[in-house]
Parts: structure tokens; C-alpha cells; sequence
């Protein structure tokens, strides 16, 4: 279940698609919007670097099951939309576009109300995590992949760890 950078191949195939949407004639918002759907396939976009202690705290209240509504990823290093319009303004070079790119996508994983207000500590209340071991995927349309028997049971593990009851 773990996840990789992702290679050159598709590095490049992303890269001519990112040319072709500078390049076009379509409308600023259009644009960010095909961007953002771009992306939205790759099991690593999104990728969580971190989960806070209060998300933490909301599965373990739930039994480790998941609440529509409850949690969400949030760029929290610099706004998706940040990136996507700097990647807009001139057109980067592949080794400046990627690195731009992979840099911002991090997220950690909050609770929605932590999402809105911005109300939490990056230092002190997120756990990190590897995302390479694959958890929270990014989902195919929105949001991310969550299974019980597999996040669940990283969460409950992590909980332990860090003493969350």
C-alpha cells in the first residue's frame, strides 16, 4: 500500500498538459480549474504529510470510522490556488514547474473547523506522517481514500503512540 514519487514519464505527460493550459485562451479561473482536475487522479497529489491532534482525537472518538463532514486535507504550507496562479503567471520551466509544484501540494489532515479557521499550530499540533506508506490517498473525484482496515488501524496505532484517548 505504499506510494512513490511519481516518475519522469508522467512528470512530463503533466508538464505538456500544464503548457497547453498556459498557453490557451481560456479565462484565469478556467484554467485553475483545469489544473486542479489534472492533478486530481494522481494517487500522490494532496499528499498528507500530517495529521492534527484534534483529527487524531475526532476518529478515535468515532471508533476509528469515518465522518462525512468532519475531516478535511488543507494546504496548510500555501493555498493550492497560490501555487496554481504563480504556475500561471509565466510559464516555468519543467525543473521549476515540478519543484513548485511537489513543494506546495503537502497537506495535513484537520478537522474541518481547524480547516476554516486556520486555528491550528503546524509545529505544535500536527503528528507527522510518511506519506509514502499510502495513506489518504487522493480519491478519484474529491476528497481521499479512507479504509478502516487500513487508515483506521494506522490511526489507532498512532493514537497509542502519542497517548490520544
Amino acid at each position: 500500500m505504499s506510494l512513490s514519487h511519481p516518475n519522469e514519464n508522467i512528470k512530463k505527460e503533466l508538464y505538456e498538459l500544464y503548457k497547453a493550459v498556459f498557453k490557451s485562451t481560456l479565462s484565469q479561473s478556467h484554467k485553475e480549474k483545469i489544473l486542479g482536475t489534472i492533478f486530481a487522479y494522481e494517487p500522490w497529489s494532496w499528499r498528507v504529510v500530517g495529521i492534527s491532534k484534534k483529527a487524531l482525537k475526532e476518529f478515535v472518538d468515532n471508533s476509528f470510522n469515518y465522518k462525512s463532514g468532519i475531516f478535511q486535507r488543507d494546504h496548510c504550507f500555501q493555498g493550492r490556488i497560490v501555487t496554481f496562479r504563480k504556475m500561471l503567471k509565466k510559464l516555468m520551466t519543467y525543473e521549476e514547474w515540478w519543484t513548485w509544484f511537489w513543494i506546495n501540494d503537502k497537506t495535513v489532515l484537520v478537522t474541518k473547523t481547524e480547516h476554516n479557521k486556520k486555528s491550528y499550530n503546524f509545529k505544535k499540533d500536527i503528528i507527522l506522517i510518511n506519506w509514502k506508506e499510502g495513506f489518504f490517498k487522493c480519491a478519484k473525484t474529491i476528497g481521499f481514500e479512507y479504509k478502516k482496515k487500513n487508515e483506521g488501524k494506522f490511526l489507532e496505532k498512532l493514537a497509542k503512540k502519542y497517548k490520544i484517548k
